[in-house]
């Protein structure tokens, strides 16, 4: 795995638990500053403890949030959690019930507060994401205990990590509301349509998006990467192993076998074999359902979309694993069509799922002693 793969694959490089990588970026700063600066518009963060690419996506997708949190209360009590740490110095030590405290206090709830599991629950699961990204350190005690009991502490040490963890921001955020703002936000005066940043945000779309499609505009991003495809190959080559694929309708970085970065699909597991044995049957199908032949957009009702999914779930029910087949298969099926809104293979309007030509590329089917 070279520098820019380890700085695009992890959040950021901690000195203390990876000197060699830490000290061997630090050496090919200059370059690798230019190289993402110039092709991405990503900053390259350098600080005595860490090195952190600053990673900001080109278009907001539904799969981009913090997937440890299933709730939105998770997020704010994160959020509650990097307040709580900004007032204290690194290695500042800090036990559970002091910051249960904090929390209640800025949610505008009482102590008991903490006496519903849920509440408790939810903590706990922001605490595992603090400590997986190693924004607090657990000296003694397990958080854990605080699911099933209310009283249970823990002693816990800040790495002052927290202070980096979020995006600095140029102007006041206050007046943004959506994810769109947001990203209008990251251009202030500048045409993200025109130039350089025109080009970045495209690179940033093909970086971390599934693919990019061809849309009704007639300058899309689509027109962009057709025109622009060689270039685009070389700057991504230089960068990591790959491959700009580039078809009627829609364009992928297809990612060479020896490239180690990012999530890939479909994984070995049986929710992804699911997807493409799904995609196959609407492959099969599409000239019943090809809503846009030029853009190559299947559309379905969502009863109809479930139909087509529970239909394949059936047919293939002997393949599945024991936990999918305890299932009932309408639950199944309204999992995997969420799966599909959520790896941004299709999209939702109106009670009308869209899926994306991303899903002719990926086919299959079982073998005989596959079972």
């Amino acid at each position: 795995m070279n520098d820019q793969e380890q700085l695009l694959s992890k959040r950021w490089i901690l000195k203390d638990e990876d000197r060699d990588t830490y000290y061997h970026i630090k050496d090919n700063m200059k370059y690798l500053k230019k190289l993402f600066m110039d092709h991405l518009g990503y900053a390259l963060i350098s600080h005595q403890n860490f090195i952190k690419l600053d990673k900001i996506p080109g278009k907001a997708e539904p799969w981009m949030g913090i997937t440890d949190f299933k709730s939105l209360e998770e997020y704010r009590m994160f959020c509650y959690v990097l307040i709580f740490l900004e007032d204290r110095d690194p290695e500042d030590q800090f036990i559970l019930s002091h910051l249960t405290a904090f929390i209640a206090v800025q949610l505008g709830e009482r102590e008991s507060y903490w006496l519903k599991y849920t509440a408790r629950k939810r903590l706990v699961n922001v605490i595992k994401f603090c400590l997986k990204e190693k924004l607090i350190l657990l000296d003694d005690g397990d958080s854990d205990n605080f699911a099933s009991n209310e009283q249970a502490e823990a002693l816990f040490e800040n790495t002052g990590l927290s202070r980096y963890f979020m995006r600095h921001f140029v102007s006041d955020i206050f007046s943004l509301h959506d994810p769109q703002d947001f990203m209008q936000a990251e251009w202030v005066g500048l045409d993200e349509d025109r130039g350089i940043v025109r080009k970045q945000r495209i690179y940033r779309r093909l970086l971390l998006s599934c693919g990019i499609y061809q849309e009704d505009e007639e300058q899309d991003d689509f027109s962009f990467i057709r025109n622009y495809r060689k270039r685009m190959q070389n700057d991504f080559n230089e960068i990591f192993p790959c491959e700009l694929q580039v078809y009627a309708s829609s364009a992928y970085l297809i990612l060479d076998e020896e490239a180690r970065l990012g999530k890939r699909f479909p994984k070995n597991n049986a929710r992804d074999e699911l997807l493409v044995l799904v995609n196959s049957e609407l492959t099969r199908q599409n000239k019943r359902y090809l809503s846009d032949p030029k853009r190559e957009i299947l559309t379905l009702t969502t009863d109809q979309a479930l139909h087509v999914i529970e239909g394949v779930i059936r047919q293939n029910h002997a393949y599945l694993p024991v936990v999918y087949r305890q299932k009932k298969i309408d639950q199944l099926a309204r999992e995997v069509l969420n799966t599909y809104l959520l790896l941004g293979f299709a999209k939702e309007m109106d009670e009308l799922i869209s899926f994306y030509p991303v899903i002719g590329k990926l086919n299959g089917s079982y073998e005989e002693g596959d079972q």
